[in-house]
C-alpha cells in the first residue's frame, strides 16, 4: 500500500472513531437527561397519581401495588413528543404501568395515556369487585 492509501484508510479509521465516540456522548447525555426527568420529584407526584387512580390504595398495605419502580432500560422519548415510562410494579416484570409525560409550556409534566399489562389489569379489576363487596 502506497503511503498516500494508508494516510487515507488511518484517516477515515480516525474519524469513524470520533464519530462513533461522538454519538455514544450524545447518547449517554440523551439518557441521562432522561434519566433526570423519570426521577424528578414532578415526575414521581405524576406517576403515583397515576398509580392512585388505577389503584385508590396504591403504595399501602391494602393495596394490589405495593412499590413500584421505573425501567430505566425502557426510558424513551416518544415520537409525538415526551418521554414513555414503564413503571414495574412490585417488582414484577409482568405487572406493568406505561405512560407517557410531556412537559406543559408552564413547565409542568403531564401524562398522557396509560396501558396496562393484562396481568396487573385482571389484579386490579378483582380487587376492585372485593372493595366493593366490603
Amino acid at each position: 500500500m502506497t503511503d498516500k492509501k494508508q494516510r487515507f484508510v488511518l484517516l477515515f479509521l480516525l474519524t469513524l472513531f470520533l464519530g462513533g465516540c461522538s454519538l455514544f456522548i450524545n447518547q449517554s447525555a440523551q439518557r441521562r437527561e432522561m434519566l433526570d426527568i423519570a426521577e424528578s420529584k414532578q415526575s414521581k407526584i405524576v406517576l403515583e397519581n397515576i398509580l392512585r387512580q388505577e389503584d385508590p390504595h396504591a403504595l399501602t398495605a391494602k393495596g394490589i401495588v405495593k412499590s413500584y419502580k421505573i425501567n430505566k432500560d425502557r426510558l424513551r422519548y416518544n415520537s409525538m413528543g415526551g418521554l414513555t415510562i414503564e413503571m414495574v410494579i412490585n417488582n414484577d416484570e409482568n405487572l406493568t404501568i406505561t405512560t407517557t409525560l410531556t412537559q406543559e409550556d408552564d413547565g409542568h409534566l403531564e401524562q398522557n395515556g396509560v396501558v396496562i399489562s393484562g396481568e396487573l389489569s385482571k389484579k386490579l379489576v378483582n380487587n376492585k369487585g372485593l372493595l366493593e363487596n366490603e
